[in-house]
């Protein structure tokens, strides 16, 4: 309130102030105007001095030696990568600098650089670059074209445009998914030789300055399935007989794939299919429909694992290390199911018969346990008189040597199935003996396979994990 009092002796002590100041005002805004208007005549001057005569179609020097343009590359993005289609995404601020004497200007004006929209763009030289290896790339145009230009005084030019990349990416997916991709972005020019145009870093003593990220550490980008360890910048020449050699910029991004996703999906449920199927070593031997049922669904479920793992990779001869590791979990899992079958191979049945073998054969059996017999005759009649010696089936010598050789003679005589051989082990077998015995072969399943699977997994971490 003071100050209003102030104000208003003040007034009145003039006699007629609002006058005064109304006047003086409308002096200034006529002033800044008249300045305003000065300066847009001016500008639009020295664009119509600059652009008089000017052909676009030129090269700057076109008589002279090479033009020189200066490239980097501000990183916004990257990702998803497309395995199947193998392709990735790159967003980036590309930026183009270069030296036009035809657009220099007076350093005495008042303009020490002249930012212009993408309309003057269209007036003016700029180079015809491309990306080599481009699959469908484009450039922002909302809300307007995202492009930027920048004259000096001396004409150096500087030309920035927002674009999404897409490039091809060549995959080696040997050691999938502990692999490590490098995809790079290759540009240069698309009819301009290096007689005429050479492209280079914009700083050329490093090999990774002249693409740069907001906060400087390729940590802060992350990607869904990869993380960015780094990139590297490469100049090279392409030779061109019909153009000529040509310069080509490239940058390569060294992408490491996440494992967490896979661990999760894939290993994790794989090994447990394989644990389940070692329920079987702990099931009644008797009990058929229980153990083949276990080994089939683990089988394939198994089989379903790996067509989801692979589903979205592209097509390869090769094997891949995801491959070698379902693979062995399926050899265990089927190595269950033929487990079972040795184990039903020497299982008793009928207290000591086979299904195959009558009541006579079973009275032979016991009349040959009687004689000291290994065989069983053709000859039924006379029970356990007249039967001929050279009827007997004689082990091999070899045999009673050791334990050792008895296994491979009982192994090789399961496969054969020799009907011979099986109505001798029903001949060993007591009557009497506990219809549900365990079996041997299931005793050492129990601790080889669990075994023999942890040694096979230590082997292909090793060899494939990142240690």
């Amino acid at each position: 309130m003071n100050f209003k009092l102030i104000d208003l002796c003040c007034e009145l002590s003039n006699g007629g102030g609002d006058d005064n100041t109304t006047h003086v005002s409308a002096k200034n805004a006529e002033k800044s105007l008249s300045e305003n208007d000065r300066a847009r005549e001016n500008l639009t001057k020295l664009l119509d001095n600059i652009i008089f005569n000017y052909d676009n179609s030129l090269r700057p020097g076109m008589m002279g030696p090479p033009l020189t343009v200066k490239v980097d590359m501000f990183l916004l993005s990257i990702g998803p990568m497309i395995e199947q289609k193998k392709e990735f995404y790159v967003e980036v601020f590309f930026r183009q600098r270069w030296e036009d004497e035809r657009l220099r200007y007076s350093n005495g004006t008042a303009f020490k650089v002249l930012p212009l929209n993408s309309v003057l763009l269209e007036s003016i030289w700029y180079p015809d670059t491309y990306f080599h290896n481009d699959r469908n790339s484009k450039g922002h145009d909302i809300i307007v074209p995202n492009r930027l230009v920048r004259i000096y005084p001396e004409g150096n030019v500087l030309y920035t445009q927002r674009l999404t990349v897409l490039t091809e990416c060549v995959l080696d997916l040997k050691r999938y998914p502990h692999d490590t991709q490098v995809c790079s972005i290759s540009m240069g020019s698309n009819t301009y030789s290096e007689s005429d145009l050479i492209f280079q870093w914009l700083i050329e003593d490093s090999d990774n300055a002249s693409v740069d990220i907001e906060s400087g550490d390729s940590k802060d980008i992350r990607l869904s399935q990869f993380s960015l360890l780094g990139w590297k910048t490469i100049r090279s020449t392409k030779p061109s007989v019909r153009i000529g050699n040509r310069t080509v910029l490239t940058v390569n991004f060294e992408l490491k794939r996440n494992i967490g996703l896979f661990i999760i999906q894939t290993y994790v449920p794989c090994s447990m299919m394989v644990v389940i199927s070692w329920v079987s070593f702990w099931i009644n031997r008797e009990a058929t429909p229980a153990r083949v049922s276990l080994a089939i669904l683990t089988i394939l479920t198994i089989t379903t694992l790996s067509l989801t793992a692979t589903s979205s990779l592209p097509q390869v001869s090769y094997v891949k290390a995801i491959d070698v590791f379902i693979f062995d979990c399926f050899c265990f899992v089927f190595a269950a199911l033929l487990e079972f079958a040795f184990v039903s191979y020497f299982t008793k049945r009928r207290g000591g018969t086979l299904p195959e073998m009558d009541d006579e054969d079973d009275h032979l059996i016991r009349c040959e346990e009687e004689l000291g017999l290994t065989g069983i005759g053709n000859h039924r009649n006379g029970k356990c008189k007249g039967m001929s010696p050279k009827f007997r089936m004689a082990s091999p010598s070899w045999k009673k040597k050791s334990r050792y050789y008895q296994c491979c003679y009982d192994v090789l005589m399961c496969f054969v199935g020799s009907i011979p051989y099986r109505q001798q082990r029903a001949r060993k077998i007591k009557i009497g003996q506990d219809f549900n015995s365990v079996s041997i072969i299931d005793q050492w399943s129990r601790v080889v396979f669990p075994l023999m699977f942890l040694i096979t997994n230590i082997i292909y971490w090793l060899t494939f994990g990142d240690f």
